[in-house]
Parts: C-alpha cells; sequence; structure tokens
C-alpha cells in the first residue's frame, strides 16, 4: 500500500516538475516571440511595405494558439485540422527534411539537349544561331557524366511551396544560397504564426545583402500563383525560374493546387521571349508606321465614357462562330463589330461587314496574304486596328489604320520614348494584346472603353470532335487552304466554356492565359463568352441563342468616326536617326563581349559572367534607350536559358563547364554578327514570307 502511495507520489511531482518546465518554455516562448514578431513586421515594413499592412490588419480565429513544443519551439494546429504540423520537435523535424530534400532534390528544369527543330533560314541571324545552337546542345547527350541529383551548395532558383511555422527556411539557407527564392504559402494564417516562429528579419536581410531575390506569394489561390510567377518571369527573365530546386514542407490540398498550376503551365515560361529579327523588324515597321502617316492610339478617357454603354462584338474565327453567325447578323446594328484576322473574312461571307478588321503580325505574309484573299482596292472602305510593329505596305491597302504600341517590343518602347520626348505623353500601350489576333481585338476594345464586351467564335481551343475554324473560314476554302494551316500539336486539355473540354495548341493555351488575365483585370467590364470554346475566367458563359441586346438606334457612322477621332492622333517624329542610339548599341554590344571573354573555372564563375550580361542587358529598360534591352533581350533568354541548365544539370563540373564554353562561345558570335548588323538593317522592312499563315 505504501509503495503504492509512493509511486503516485513520485508520478504526480514528475507531473508537477513537466507542468512547471512547460510553463518555463512557453514563458520563455512568449517573450522571445514577441520580440521576433516586432523585429519581422519592422523588416517587413521597410522591404515589403504591402505584406506590412496585411500584417497589421489581419485578424486571427478565435481560438487561434501557438502551442509550445518539448523543445521549446512552436506548433500549430492548422484550421479545420486535428493534427498539428510537427511532433516535439520541429527544429530537428525541420532539419531532418532540409538532409532529405536536398540530398535527393526535385529539380523543374527543362531538358534542352534533345534536338529542337528550327528550319533552315538564310535571312534570320536568330534562327541561323538557333540551328547551330541546337547542333552544339546535341552533343551534351553525349556527356558520360550522371545527371546532378542533389542539391547544390549555390543553385540558381528555389521555389519553396508551404511556410508552415517556416523552420524549414533559414535551415535551408544555412546551407545554401539561391539568386531567386520564390516562397508560396496559400494559408495566410499560418504565414502570420510564422512570424511568431522564425527570424524573417534574419533572411530577407541574408537575401538582400547576397544581392538575391525574394518573392513571397501570401493567401494565394492555385489560379493566380501562376500568373505571379509568369510576371515574375517576363519583368526579370525566365532565366530566374527556368532551372528550380523544388520544396514542398508540407501537404494539404492547397499546396498540392499550387504545385499542380506551376507544372502544368511550364511550357509558358519556354514561350514569347521574342527575338532579335523580329525586334528590330518591329523598330523598323514602327519607324516607317509613323513617316507613313498612320495614327496611334493616345486613349481618350471622354471617349471611353461615351463609348461604355455601347455594345461590342469582337469577334474570332473559331468553330463556335458558325452556331452564333444569325446571332450576330441579327443585332449587328446595335453594336460595334471587331473582328480579328480571318473572322473578318468569314463575316463578309455570311453577309456582315466588321466596323473594324484587326491584324497584327509582322512579316510580310501579312500582306501578301491580305492581297491574296482580295485586290488591292478590297480594303479601300475598311477600318484596320493593327499594332504599331505591323508590316509597313498593310496601311495603305485600308481606308485608315489605327495602331497601339504591342509592347515589349523594341518598336513600341522606342515610340513610347519618342512620344514623351516630344509630347509629354506616351502611346497607350495595348494590354494582354498576344498572342494571337482576338487576343489584340479584345485589348482593344476594353482599352477604348467598352463596358458590355461579347465573344464569339473566340475559343482558344479546338472541340473533340476536331474542327479547329469556322465553316465559313478561308482555312476550309479550296483555293486558300494551302496557305492556311491550324495550329498543330493540340495536346493541352482545357476546360470548357459549357463542361466539354477542348484541346489547345501551346499558342492556343497562351491565349487563353492571356484572356484570363486581361478579363481578370478589367473588372469594370462584362465580358460574355458565346460558344462552347475554352472557358476564360472571368468571363460569363453564355449561349448564342441567350444572346439579348437591346435596340438602341446606334449610330454606327458616327460612333467610328468618334473613336478614330478621339482616340487616335498621327504624329510627327524628328532625329531618328540619332534617338536609335547606334553608338549606344555598339558600346552595349562591346560591354557584352568582354564579359563574356573573362575566365572562369567553376559553375559558380561561369554562372557569375551570365548574371553580369543579363544584369547589365536588363538595365536598359529603364534607360535612355529602352528599345535596345528588346532588341537583345529574346535571343539573350533562347541561349542563356539552356546555358543555365547546363551548368547545373550534369555532376562532373569539369565536364560540364567544357561543354558550357562551347554554347557561350556561339553567344558571343552571335552578338559579335548583331553588332555589325544592327547599324546596316535598324530601319529595313521583313522580307520573309512564310509558305502559311495562322491565327
Amino acid at each position: 500500500m505504501n509503495d503504492s502511495i509512493e509511486e503516485q507520489l513520485k508520478f504526480l511531482e514528475g507531473q508537477l516538475e513537466n507542468s512547471i518546465e512547460h510553463q518555463k518554455r512557453e514563458s520563455i516562448f512568449e517573450n522571445e516571440a514577441n520580440i521576433r514578431f516586432e523585429k519581422n513586421f519592422l523588416a517587413f515594413q521597410k522591404y515589403y511595405p504591402s505584406i506590412a499592412e496585411h500584417i497589421s490588419s489581419f485578424s486571427c480565429r478565435a481560438d487561434f494558439c501557438i502551442h509550445v513544443t518539448k523543445s521549446g519551439h512552436g506548433n500549430f494546429f492548422p484550421e479545420g485540422k486535428s493534427v498539428p504540423l510537427y511532433g516535439d520537435d520541429p527544429l530537428k523535424q525541420a532539419k531532418e527534411q532540409v538532409e532529405n530534400y536536398t540530398k535527393k532534390a526535385n529539380f523543374s528544369r527543362t531538358n534542352y539537349f534533345s534536338n529542337t527543330h528550327w528550319e533552315s533560314d538564310d535571312e534570320r541571324i536568330h534562327v541561323q544561331y538557333m540551328l547551330k545552337l541546337t547542333e552544339q546542345l546535341g552533343k551534351v547527350k553525349e556527356m558520360k557524366s550522371k545527371r546532378l541529383d542533389s542539391l547544390p551548395e549555390i543553385f540558381p532558383s528555389c521555389l519553396i511551396f508551404g511556410i508552415g511555422l517556416g523552420y524549414h527556411i533559414p535551415e535551408l539557407l544555412k546551407r545554401h544560397t539561391f539568386d531567386y527564392l520564390f516562397i508560396c504559402e496559400p494559408d495566410l494564417e499560418m504565414f502570420y504564426a510564422s512570424l511568431f516562429c522564425i527570424d524573417w528579419f534574419s533572411i530577407i536581410e541574408k537575401v538582400d545583402e547576397g544581392g538575391g531575390c525574394l518573392f513571397l506569394h501570401l493567401g494565394i489561390s492555385y489560379e493566380d500563383f501562376f500568373n505571379e510567377i509568369f510576371k515574375i518571369s517576363e519583368d526579370i527573365g525566365a532565366f530566374s525560374v527556368i532551372n528550380s530546386f523544388c520544396y514542398q514542407h508540407y501537404p494539404s490540398d492547397d499546396i498540392n493546387n499550387l504545385i499542380k498550376a506551376f507544372f502544368d503551365n511550364y511550357y509558358q515560361l519556354h514561350q514569347g521571349f521574342g527575338f532579335y529579327n523580329d525586334a528590330i523588324t518591329g523598330l523598323a515597321h514602327s519607324i516607317r508606321n509613323v513617316e507613313q502617316g498612320a495614327a496611334f492610339l493616345y486613349a481618350n478617357q471622354k471617349a471611353q465614357q461615351a463609348l461604355k454603354d455601347i455594345p461590342v462584338f469582337v469577334v474570332g474565327n473559331g468553330p463556335s462562330l458558325d452556331e452564333a453567325i444569325e446571332v450576330i447578323r441579327q443585332y449587328q446594328d446595335d453594336a460595334i463589330i471587331i473582328a480579328g484576322g480571318t473572322a473578318f473574312q468569314s463575316l463578309i461571307k455570311a453577309g456582315i461587314k466588321a466596323d473594324f478588321h484587326v491584324l497584327v503580325e509582322r512579316p510580310k505574309i501579312t500582306y501578301d496574304i491580305q492581297k491574296k484573299i482580295a485586290p488591292e482596292s478590297g480594303y479601300k472602305d475598311v477600318n484596320l486596328l493593327a499594332v504599331d510593329v505591323m508590316y509597313p505596305d498593310v496601311i495603305g491597302l485600308y481606308k485608315w489604320a489605327g495602331l497601339g504600341l504591342k509592347g515589349p517590343e523594341a518598336g513600341s518602347a522606342f515610340l513610347s520614348m519618342c512620344s514623351m520626348r516630344y509630347y509629354g505623353r506616351g502611346i497607350t500601350a495595348l494590354p494582354a494584346c498576344g498572342p494571337l489576333v482576338s487576343n489584340t481585338a479584345l485589348s482593344y476594345a476594353i482599352t477604348m472603353g467598352f463596358k458590355q464586351i461579347y465573344l464569339f467564335g473566340v475559343d482558344n481551343g479546338y472541340p473533340l470532335s476536331g474542327e479547329t475554324h469556322s465553316k465559313l473560314s478561308i482555312y476550309n476554302d479550296d483555293q486558300l487552304k494551302a496557305a492556311f494551316k491550324p495550329l498543330a500539336d493540340a495536346s493541352i486539355k482545357l476546360e470548357g466554356n459549357f463542361g466539354d473540354d477542348v484541346l489547345a495548341a501551346p499558342l492556343l493555351a497562351l491565349s487563353k492565359t492571356t484572356f484570363d488575365r486581361l478579363v481578370n483585370s478589367a473588372n469594370m467590364c462584362d465580358v460574355y463568352n458565346i460558344g462552347a470554346g475554352a472557358k476564360i475566367r472571368g468571363a460569363i458563359p453564355l449561349h448564342s441563342e441567350n444572346v439579348f441586346v437591346p435596340s438602341n438606334n446606334l449610330n454606327k457612322e458616327e460612333v467610328v468616326d468618334l473613336i478614330k477621332g478621339q482616340h487616335f492622333k498621327n504624329i510627327e517624329l524628328n532625329d531618328i536617326e540619332h534617338l536609335v542610339g547606334l553608338e549606344e548599341f555598339n558600346s552595349l554590344c562591346d560591354y557584352l563581349i568582354d564579359i563574356g571573354k573573362r575566365e572562369f573555372s567553376s559553375r559558380e564563375e561561369a554562372h557569375e559572367l551570365l548574371k553580369a550580361q543579363q544584369r547589365l542587358v536588363y538595365a536598359y529598360r529603364k534607360s535612355a534607350h529602352p528599345h535596345l534591352f528588346h532588341i537583345i533581350k529574346g535571343t539573350l533568354l533562347y541561349f542563356h536559358c539552356p546555358l543555365l541548365t547546363l551548368l547545373y544539370f550534369f555532376e562532373d563540373e569539369q565536364e560540364t563547364l567544357e561543354q558550357f564554353k562551347n554554347v557561350f562561345d556561339l553567344w558571343l558570335n552571335f552578338l559579335e554578327e548583331i553588332q555589325k548588323d544592327f547599324p546596316i538593317n535598324w530601319k529595313t522592312k521583313c522580307s520573309w514570307s512564310k509558305p502559311e499563315y495562322q491565327d
């Protein structure tokens, strides 16, 4: 009996001691956590003021609590979960996780070493060098070294999915350094809790002092996550995310969706770079279009107000146009009609004349095709909406032509800079106006001020039954269809407007994503997506039989004249040759070549050369010659993305550096060639006319 009482007393003493120890741990943690929170808040105020605002206004749930573990660290029950994030020692768990994840690393990277198809081209320098690049990268496959499976001490980029309480982040950064660090946490409350647990101020300062970039994506949905990554890659270069170490801290549906969104859309990071010949041609066309008197878009607020209650039909040439053609015919006098590309001819076949025809492609084929479709006088009563880089001869085919800035383009940057210099105002840039002509048409409708927008035949994908265009389309015309080829490789499944999936080629999928961004940002507009094409985020799905446009006694001629007269102006530019900056371009190329000729004997030193070139080129975006950034940027990305991937793809450093040098020398040769070409061809029209046209 006495033994039993003694055992109970010892047990109770132990419980009391544990309770006292736990209270001590809680007291120590509370003091440290509050000090840590204040320091973290000040750091966010300094470096990320918008996040600091969210922190100061954040409201926790009623039962918000950070529990203290036996190791003296925080633990947390996510909302709706009955199991905490960690065990008794979160820091030990984090260290073990970092150790495991970095030994057998998960990389998002493209294998550039399989042959990519480029057609031979004697005219365009970029394509000639892409053929050489492809050949050189093909030799990399012969390397005997095995792939790099563990994370090196220094690596280009890191994507961390999930912050939790953040214990893994400082542990990872103790061992590894990244140029670009992306941290994503969909649960804002989790991030808020981490402010009490880890030294964010040390993380931020360490990244800043090392010259790195830290991007925080907090409380973000998977629908928006990739859009943010995409915008960043456009802003600072795709090399920022093209070769990333991926780290998932904890499992959850939200985190899994973020990861899925990233990898489902990863292909977009490899598109839309532009390249030297496109850029210099765009510059030449922009300048020539000014000289021949084209009107340029200066969006006018008064005109926007006048157009806000007028319906506009934006018409593409997708298969769903067929079922909507009677609706367009019924309401054609009650709405302004903007037809993209070959949809203009489809409407004419149906007896409907669009108020504006939209074209966007800069190659000479755009001119050749328009003349092939109709005789030279066939457009003399038609109004054209196009972009500044349009092939100049196209303008003369039309009764009137209005041009907006396509941007980001060399020509657009140049004209905007010149307009600011001479008129104190930049020409209006069309938002999200690519990659396809229907994107441009919608961009025009929103920019001009229309708020009631109907999309017809804007499908961004093919139905599973296989149609690619309207039956009225010249894509089905026996005399013309040889010159019109639908986009190939339609293998990407997109959610349909009414549920049934559609299949999209990469360019169509990119077009759909651009529609998502534009419609989502135009929150004052009602955008109706008619037909069974791809679903557009933010647009209202609508069957054609449910379209109703009230009779409004619209004087279409007056509205068209208002658009042309108030939204567009003719401009004059003087001293263009001086403003183009031939000497500056020569100096830029010299500097890039000098950087490239520096000695290197390690991955890190080679990587530093790439970074030095990247920072030099990207610095020109906000210089007195912003167009020079766009002249070089595209081909730089085509070279630097595989170069950066090559540096961290194989284990054998010496063999890697030998292959790197071979590819890098090609890039330097390219720079030497365009250094000679630019002064000769900065005003030369495109002479390239590919045999097939696509829209």
